[in-house]
């Protein structure tokens, strides 16, 4: 099924309009056979109209043929040869005369003295022939030039006794059927029971090129009454007629140009039948398609065109406004002002409260970092009350660690993104920070960060976690004796997995359980960061660097499990 409006308004226009094209079709076809009956019976008279001169020429000698073999076996010899020449002098159409007997010897005719025609290739089967004959002869064995010879059986009690044949000039054969044509478009040709020309309106030479190709003329013997279209010899569309010129012995065909032929009524069918539900169908579908057009695709490109617009956010156009709609449309415009005021006014009051929001939870952040701010400046004043070594450490970590939250909180609400912090952004800051706070310690920091977004449940076990790494790599580190700095790697594998990747020289390597299995509060708090973030750690010794690595799965904030 077409998904178009207008195609599918197309098929079903033409399927209701089918029956009644059908029934068109079928009553002009009725009144096209019966023209087209009358218009072939027509053509097939004309065209044995155009030899009629041909046709009683052969008649004529077929008659004269048949009456001399009846005299034949009743004279002797002289009586015989003194009927012949009687006939060839009373009449100017005929140069020969002869009666062939069975044994192949000519006693009778109007030439001179007997003729043995035994030895001629055709002889058998010319005096066994049942029936009259008329075949050419291009070269005449007596009259020595082109004949029209006509035969007849000649008959008695015992059967076949031979043949009676009777010559015509083949020029006065063609003079007939040429005279008598009366259109130079109409081509015609006579031949006989064996498919042999016998006369045409033009050279035999050329006469095969108005005849239809690829078909016999002995072929042609067996469609007579017909009349047929078909390409000729010479590749030209021609009609053509066939009709029986002397019953079962002389046929003629008739051929006319295509385009000649198309002025009669033969070809009727060719023009008005198929154009009336033709015309019919595309002024259905003209009328279809127009008022498709006016009553309802232009509304629709209206409201398609609106919702676009809506849709894209475009809120400066206010309302839908269709040009002299159907009621139908008109209630589909209100529909969508209606609901178009209505998300306006609910995306209006979306936006106020994203902004409120918004303003809210930056400054819940800056207010908790303004806080945890202010603990570690506790932190630092109660940490040069302090009387001890151990004490000043204990306090110097806590204020480190407050000090990361406060950093973490900054960001947040720094950031256009108010929901997640860019890792790489947090990363940097974390060890920006954890370098400023060791400021006698002259080791170099080198980084190596992917930037993907977290959540604030992730970001913040993965900083102090950073922080603690940092903090144990500054304190374990060789300075002193190595080129090599402390790098910071964060990578992000499939979109999904990250992996953080601590490594530093090694100042003793008697000092690398301190981090990894050691009981102090800097291990116990890594471990604890490390299930936060549900990850997996791994450290070993590389060619004198220690590597503190930790791999977690990135999660949406709702997977988060509510602690």
């Amino acid at each position: 099924m077409p998904k178009r409006l207008i195609m599918r308004l197309v098929l079903l226009m033409t399927l209701a309009l089918l029956p009644l094209g059908l029934i068109s079709i079928w009553q002009t076809r009725v009144v096209v056979n019966e023209a087209e009956a009358l218009s072939r019976a027509g053509l097939l008279a004309r065209t044995i109209d155009e030899a009629s001169a041909e046709r009683r020429l052969v008649q004529n000698a077929l008659g004269v043929a048949e009456g001399m073999a009846s005299v034949a076996l009743a004279l002797d010899a002289e009586q015989c040869n003194r009927a012949m020449d009687r006939l060839i002098a009373e009449n100017d159409t005929f140069i020969f005369a002869g009666f062939v007997a069975r044994s192949g010897i000519m006693t009778c005719s109007t030439a001179d003295g007997p003729i043995d025609f035994t030895q001629l290739p055709n002889f058998e089967a010319d005096i066994a022939r049942q029936n009259a004959f008329v075949q050419f002869e291009p070269y005449g064995p007596i009259s020595q030039q082109p004949v029209l010879v006509i035969s007849q059986p000649v008959r008695n009690s015992d059967g076949l006794q031979g043949q009676m044949y009777v010559s015509i000039p083949h020029a006065v054969a063609l003079q007939a059927i040429r005279n008598t044509r009366a259109s130079n478009d109409l081509q015609v040709a006579s031949f006989n029971a064996d498919g042999e020309l016998i006369a045409s309106s033009q050279d035999l030479s050329e006469t095969r090129g108005f005849l239809p190709a690829g078909l016999a003329n002995e072929n042609l013997s067996q469609r007579s009454g017909e009349t047929f279209r078909a390409t000729s010899e010479d590749g030209r569309d021609r009609l053509f007629a066939v009709a029986p010129l002397v019953d079962d012995t002389l046929y003629l065909v008739g051929s006319w140009p295509a385009s000649t032929a198309k002025e009669g009524a033969f070809y009727i069918q060719d023009n008005w039948p198929a154009l009336f539900p033709i015309l019919m169908w595309l002024a259905g579908m003209a009328v279809a398609v127009l008022g498709l057009q006016h009553l309802v695709l232009r509304h629709i490109r209206d409201l398609r065109s609106a919702m676009r617009q809506f849709g894209l956010g475009d809120r400066g156009k206010v309302g839908l406004k269709l040009v002299n709609p159907p009621q139908e449309f008109q209630e589909a415009e209100r529909a969508f002002n209606r609901m178009t005021l209505i998300l306006s006014e609910a995306e209006a009051r979306q936006a106020a409260d994203l902004r409120d929001k918004e303003v809210l939870l930056r400054e819940v952040h800056h207010r908790v970092k303004n806080n945890l701010q202010l603990i570690a400046s506790i932190m630092n004043m109660q940490m040069r009350r302090a009387t001890t070594e151990e004490a000043r450490g204990l306090l110097s970590g806590l204020q480190q660690r407050v000090r990361g939250l406060a950093m973490l909180h900054r960001t947040l609400y720094t950031s256009a993104e108010q929901t997640t912090i860019d890792s790489r952004d947090l990363i940097q800051t974390v060890v920006e920070d954890a370098s400023n706070l060791v400021r006698d310690h002259q080791m170099e920091v080198e980084t190596d960060l992917a930037s993907f977004p977290l959540y604030p449940d992730q970001a913040v076990p993965l900083s102090m976690l950073l922080a603690e790494a940092l903090t144990n790599a500054f304190k374990y580190s060789n300075a002193d004796n190595s080129d090599e700095p402390i790098r910071v790697v964060l990578q992000n594998y499939d979109q999904n997995v990250a992996r953080l990747m601590v490594t530093n020289p090694l100042q003793n390597a008697d000092d690398v359980d301190a981090f990894d299995d050691g009981d102090g509060l800097g291990t116990q708090l890594a471990k604890a960061f490390i299930r936060q973030l549900d990850g997996v750690s791994h450290s070993a010794i590389r060619n004198d660097l220690y590597v503190f690595e930790v791999s977690f799965e990135r999660r949406e904030f709702e997977s988060f499990p509510h602690a």
